[in-house]
């Protein structure tokens, strides 16, 4: 049960860390197809702008920064999209182990 636990918080966490593109309008395929895991996207200057707006940290190679907000006056954080592939990846080996582990314990009962 614990297992099911930390899979849960960590979906939580993605869905919170990394918003899906709601308030751009972007299509979540067309946000699938943007994924670019060998590149390292950089963080924006400032937002709005780089010279009248709030300025935002650095990108690191694990997550960068992004303008948001309903006028794009604010820096959100976002993950980088090999981090979130590999997160995902490990959720989905995750949920598998517990799937083979169920269907074990019925067959072996």
């Amino acid at each position: 049960m614990s297992t099911f636990l930390k899979l849960l918080c960590v979906l939580v966490a993605i869905l919170a860390v990394h918003s899906v593109k709601a308030d751009t309008g972007e299509d979540f395929t067309e946000w699938v197809k943007s994924i670019e895991i060998f590149k390292l996207k950089t963080s924006s200057l400032g937002c709005p702008l780089p010279v009248v707006g709030a300025s935002c940290p650095e990108e690191t190679p694990l997550y960068y920064f992004k303008c948001c907000g309903r006028i794009a006056d604010s820096c959100c954080f976002r993950l980088q999209d090999w981090v979130l592939v590999l997160v995902c990846f490990l959720v989905v080996c995750i949920v598998l182990s517990i799937i083979v582990n169920i269907i074990r314990c019925l067959c072996c009962v």
